[in-house]
């Protein structure tokens, strides 16, 4: 039956692409019970449904949620950005090219000369055990524990390699998005392309809200609208310095605007 279906639909068979045949396949999932939406056709709308939730609602709470909702949040997001690139996505990225300077060369330099210290007390272990100057059990003891600590030491550095090429992919998938919302160009529909280029995945948390997890590391709350309504006009309120981390600010500063309609309501 999937290779009728694939046949059907003109989708090669084992390329995975019919697992993500649709824009949003594979990409939502439930912020209750984690597993990942279904999409199903209703009278006159295309829902996203969680698995669970249609096995038992008693497992899972959490209904479906309409595309249009889903495409009209992701639209928002983006106008938001574009109203508050100044204030939000430019500090942003100072703060994490500033943080990637600041954090990894000095624990790196510190590291690298820890691992060279213990290769020289090792050395000198071995020379006192074999001059007859040094107990034998003692020599395993210290060896063992020069060991481990050179071994610490090289997965810590591991680790802030890691860091390091994770920060370097946010700096850059942050420029990417700054560049795209310099244009000034807000959103009057969903656009599929800009959704594939910017958004890992979306949490539905409830019917109402859902949280869009941008590829350059921010989290997004924002509301689904039953309206799917697009808004352009925002407000915001005072800026503070809350965080010391830049991407927790900029998601400080993402919450404090609001729409219009918000404001009215």
């Amino acid at each position: 039956m999937i290779k009728e279906a694939a046949q059907k639909h003109h989708i090669e068979v084992g390329s995975h692409k019919y697992q993500q045949h649709y824009l949003f396949s594979g990409k939502i999932t439930c912020g209750y019970c984690g597993t990942v939406f279904k999409r199903q056709t209703r009278p006159h709308k295309i829902c996203w449904a969680c698995q669970q939730h249609l096995k038992s609602a008693q497992q899972c709470p959490v209904k479906a949620v309409s595309e249009k909702s889903l495409e009209a949040a992701f639209c928002n997001i983006i106008n938001k950005l574009v109203y508050s690139e100044k204030f939000l996505l430019r500090p942003l990225l100072e703060g994490l090219k500033e943080e990637a300077n600041a954090n990894s060369d000095g624990q790196l330099i510190s590291l690298t000369k820890q691992i060279k210290t213990n290769d020289h007390k090792a050395e000198t272990l071995t020379e006192l055990m074999h001059a007859s100057l040094l107990d034998k059990a003692i020599y395993v003891n210290q060896t063992a524990k020069l060991e481990q600590d050179t071994y610490q030491c090289r997965e810590k550095i591991k680790q802030l390699n890691g860091q390091n090429t994770d920060s370097a992919n946010n700096f850059e998938d942050v420029r990417d998005l700054l560049r795209w919302c310099q244009q000034g160009q807000m959103l009057t529909e969903f656009d599929g392309t800009l959704f594939q280029e910017f958004v890992r995945q979306v949490v539905v948390n409830s019917s109402n809200e859902a949280t869009f997890n941008l590829k350059c590391g921010l989290s997004l709350p924002e509301k689904l609208n039953k309206a799917a309504t697009i808004e352009n006009h925002f407000y915001r309120g005072i800026i503070k310095q809350r965080y010391n981390d830049p991407i927790k600010q900029a998601e400080y500063l993402y919450s404090i605007i609001e729409s219009e309609g918000d404001l009215i309501g």
